[in-house]
Order: C-alpha cells, then sequence, then structure tokens
C-alpha cells in the first residue's frame, strides 16, 4: 500500500473549495511522514502526475496544490467549485496569502499551547497519566503524545485545534491498529478537541478503548498600567 493511501480520503472529508493543510497536519495522513523534498522544494508538488506520482492523490479528490514553503503549509484549491463560488480569489493574491499565513500560524500555535497544557497537567486529563514522549515516530504518522496510564498501558494522546472530523477517527484507529501490533496487545486512545459532531462521536464507539475529551480555551483579564 502506497504511504499516500489515506491521503485521498482525507482531503475529500474537507467540504471547502478553498482551503489549507500544514505540513505538521500532512505528517499525520501520509505514512511516515512527509519526505524532506515536500517541505524543500516547489517541484514536489507539481501537480503532475507524469513527473511526481504522488500528486495523483490530491488530484483524485479534485484538487491542486500550491505550497508555502517558508510558513510550511500548502494550499488545496477546487478550481471548478471556485469558479462557481464568492471565493473564487487567487491563492498567490499577497492578501489572501497572509491571511493564509496567520491563520496557519494561530492554528499551530494553539495546537502547541494545548499540548505544552496538556503536558504540564497530565493528571488532570487522568489520573496517573505519565509522559512517554511527545512528536512520535511511527510508520503509520506522528503522534502528539504517547503516554503511560497508572496501569503501565500505552495511551495514545491526539490533539486537534478546534473541532475533529471524521478522518481523525481513521487517523486514531491507524495508531491504535499500529501499536497493538508493536506490543501486542491494543493501547488506549484520547482524542482532545474542542468539540465533536455527532457523526465523530458514532465513529468513536466503534473503536474499544478510545475517549474522547473536549478543552475550553478561558481568557483572564486584568488591568494595564499607564
Amino acid at each position: 500500500m502506497s504511504r499516500y493511501a489515506q491521503l485521498t480520503q482525507h482531503l475529500l472529508a474537507n467540504p471547502n473549495a478553498q482551503f489549507i493543510l500544514s505540513f505538521d497536519a500532512l505528517d499525520k495522513v501520509v505514512i511516515g511522514g512527509l519526505p524532506a523534498s515536500a517541505r524543500q522544494y516547489h517541484a514536489w508538488w507539481a501537480n503532475n502526475p507524469a513527473s511526481q506520482p504522488h500528486a495523483r492523490y490530491w488530484l483524485d479528490a479534485g484538487l491542486r496544490a500550491s505550497p508555502n514553503l517558508k510558513n510550511g503549509f500548502v494550499v488545496f484549491t477546487n478550481e471548478a467549485a471556485l469558479e462557481t463560488s464568492e471565493l473564487a480569489t487567487s491563492v498567490v493574491d499577497e492578501s489572501t496569502q497572509q491571511e493564509l499565513t496567520e491563520y496557519v500560524e494561530s492554528s499551530l500555535s494553539l495546537e502547541r499551547d494545548l499540548e505544552d497544557q496538556i503536558v504540564s497537567h497530565l493528571d488532570v486529563l487522568e489520573p496517573g497519566l505519565t509522559l512517554v514522549s511527545r512528536q512520535e515516530s511511527s510508520d503509520v504518522g506522528r503522534l502528539d503524545l504517547l503516554a503511560r496510564d497508572a496501569e503501565g498501558r500505552t495511551v495514545i494522546i491526539e490533539l486537534k485545534a478546534g473541532e475533529a472530523k471524521d478522518s481523525t477517527i481513521g487517523q486514531i484507529a491507524r495508531y491504535i491498529g499500529w501499536y497493538a501490533d508493536k506490543e501486542g496487545k491494543p493501547p488506549r486512545a484520547m482524542l482532545v478537541a474542542s468539540g465533536f459532531a455527532a457523526p465523530v462521536r458514532w465513529a468513536a464507539r466503534a473503536i474499544p478503548g478510545l475517549k474522547l475529551v473536549t478543552y475550553r480555551v478561558q481568557f483572564a483579564f486584568e488591568e494595564a498600567t499607564v
């Protein structure tokens, strides 16, 4: 099976005519993560399967790719849908690129902050949890957090900045299957997000040992000195 086999379905799960995915997010979809050349060369993202065979996995989803190597993300565009929508703005427009960059940076920042908070307060997530590693690499993608519970069982913790999507359940299932084979017994898993739509909750019920956890962002205010 190709390392990019999950990419088409992951892209099809996003209904927007134009959307962005960070390289870090794509690392979790592509088995073994993106190659270094994907982060370094525009040619890797050429929308031409004759020269770049992996391109067919996003082309099969009806999308064209436009990378931003400096800021570490890719804009995926359904050009046919854009022609009939109010979103028909060129992705190379400077103001559009700035908005996309700010969106990616804020999303990645939130996910990093969320990861830092969970690492600092694992006992709040579940008493007895101990951290094993962060951004753990595996043959099926990169895990956000790997932990052990009070009974010594492996716990996979996946974080999402915002609401979890259907594709996240498939991602978690891959991790569980891989660790079950590696360790000889299935691990537990936790999916942490701001919310879970009903279809995601139903899908989660089909995975034994998967726990859904919601987070809330709170603001504190204090008077500034003049």
